[in-house]
């Protein structure tokens, strides 16, 4: 019953989604992408050159991140990708498998603290809490590790309870999954280790098997801290003194900023009843007695506290880091039905009427965002871009407009994709940390135009033009060696800037033979140099 409620919770979630390649988040398209990427190297096993197979890759395809976020919701990716082919629609599928599981998690969690027929409304809340249905709905990767992250706590507090070698195996196997598809899942090491500490001090302390998992935990961890140690330059920094922080740190405001944003992501009602449940956990006759009370009490206080200590140190502030702290509110609002209405099947009631008020603030108040038209203006160029063109990108979402010309790569794999910002710009991750301009004339801009053999270019007008060099690739645009050729729009649901994409054909005879293009990656630290086909 519980896996059958999970899976119509994510078919509902899978039909009220965008899916079409009508990404809302930046990074949406490039996690999708990285997976995709993932599945066609291993379909061409490029080993003799695999580095550069790679850069190629990014040169047709400039959206990858794959070095620079965890690399394990791309491989759980691959075969989906391989068996349904390249769609946002399978990203999505993915996530929401992963949503599955997650339900189930804390159907088994939530049944240490409440009665089986009060945990199932509560656990299928880890699908309509409008933060957790948000980015549920797009291929991000908060609801993949928060699935990990559940189970790797089941099975580590029945570790408590059971001391079965297995439970503190598969646990922290779990644990690293979770850290490995998204690196602030770190925080959960210590309030594991509080719980189990909580528990039994001297046996956490002195135990043989301890120190080995530790000393094992450590050594898988490793990899990981390499990769972000060479490639997560600007993860690290993150973590404190960047320039367009939200608010400063050691401030109040800085410290309740994630309390202020828990209504946005539970909503008022299941938010008010996770705080009466954290209250009672606190009185005295809560709970068994003895070290499982004071387990119970660990994970869900551990978590949620080490959590927001966790999060909100790091300078960079967005309320969908914070996905990875609701699972103890969930539960914590499991307990206080529980303990208000102990009678299953009043309980049940009242925990299903909060499932459902729930499910009614998310639909009012947390629609998913949608920014539709950039699939359209691919798959024109797909239909009118001569053999081995190269089409030049110039936008907010060039993700989105690099997926959608990956997902139509079936009907035109010849095509290269070359973003402008790449050419005439040096970001430093966002453009609030850090630009550098390209100091080239109108018509040398022109001129590199014609020699990367750019036969279109598609531009969302005013982009980025208070930047002198992107003022005046738009001026070579409208320019006599482009016309306007076609006008798509962009349907959205927020307001933003990109509302519109404009298709110019380049008039010039371009480069009839490959070029030979360098891109520089300050967000890894490293450059990527391959051939680009020119148009004819």
């Amino acid at each position: 019953m519980v896996v059958a409620a999970a899976l119509l919770g994510a078919v509902l979630l899978f039909v009220s989604a965008p899916r079409d390649g009508d990404f809302f988040w930046s990074d949406a398209p490039r996690h999708a992408l990285n997976g995709i990427f993932l599945k066609d190297a291993l379909a061409a096993l490029p080993w003799r050159d695999p580095m550069g197979f790679a850069a190629q890759y990014y040169l047709q395809y400039p959206a990858l991140t794959i070095l620079f976020y965890p690399p394990l919701f791309y491989i759980v990716s691959i075969p989906a990708f391989a068996l349904f082919g390249v769609s946002h629609g399978v990203a999505l599928g993915v996530v929401l498998a992963h949503a599955v599981a997650l339900v189930v998690g804390m159907h088994l969690l939530a049944r240490r603290y409440m009665h089986p027929a009060i945990a199932l409304p509560i656990a299928l809340l880890a699908m309509a809490a409008p933060g957790i249905a948000l980015w549920g709905r797009q291929p991000m990767l908060e609801i993949p590790s928060m699935a990990f992250a559940v189970w790797a706590m089941l099975l580590l507090r029945r570790y408590v309870d059971s001391d079965r070698l297995w439970h503190l195996s598969l646990g922290l196997l779990l644990m690293l999954c979770a850290v490995y598809t998204k690196f602030s899942a770190i925080f959960l090491v210590l309030a594991a280790d509080l719980m189990r500490l909580s528990a039994d001090p001297r046996g956490m302390l002195t135990r043989p098997r301890h120190w080995f998992a530790a000393l094992g935990f450590a050594l898988a961890l490793v990899p990981g801290i390499l990769l972000t140690l060479r490639f997560g330059s600007a993860n690290l920094q993150s973590l404190s003194s960047i320039p367009d922080a939200p608010v400063a740190k050691w401030t109040i405001e800085g410290w309740t900023w994630y309390a202020r944003a828990l209504p946005e992501l539970l909503g008022w009602p299941l938010l008010l009843v996770a705080a009466a449940g954290l209250l009672v956990m606190l009185l005295p006759g809560w709970g068994q007695a003895g070290r499982e009370r004071r387990a119970d009490r660990a994970l869900v206080f551990g978590w949620l506290g080490i959590g927001y200590l966790f999060f909100s140190y790091i300078d960079l502030k967005e309320a969908r880091h914070a996905t990875l702290i609701l699972p103890p509110l969930l539960l914590a609002a499991g307990i206080a039905v529980n303990r208000v209405l102990p009678v299953p099947r009043r309980g049940s009631i009242a925990a299903g009427l909060l499932l459902a008020a729930t499910v009614g603030w998310t639909a009012a108040f947390a629609p998913v965002p949608y920014f539709a038209g950039y699939r359209e203006a691919a798959a024109w160029i797909g239909q009118h871009a001569p053999p081995g063109a190269v089409v030049v990108f110039s936008g907010k979402r060039d993700g989105s407009f690099v997926f959608n010309m990956r997902a139509n790569a079936a009907q035109r794999p010849d095509i290269f994709t070359v973003r402008a910002d790449k050419l005439l710009l040096r970001i430093a991750v966002r453009r609030t940390i850090g630009v550098t301009q390209n100091q080239m004339a109108e018509a040398e801009i022109g001129a590199l135009l014609d020699r990367i053999g750019a036969s279109y270019v598609v531009a969302q007008p005013d982009f980025w033009t208070d930047l002198e060099a992107m003022r005046r690739f738009q001026a070579v645009l409208h320019s006599d060696q482009f016309v306007e050729v076609a006008r798509f729009p962009v349907r959205t649901t927020t307001p933003e800037d990109d509302r519109e994409l404009v298709i110019f054909r380049n008039r010039h005879e371009v480069a009839p033979a490959g070029s030979r293009l360098s891109v520089d990656l300050p967000i890894i630290g490293r450059s990527l140099e391959g051939n680009v086909p020119a148009g004819r």
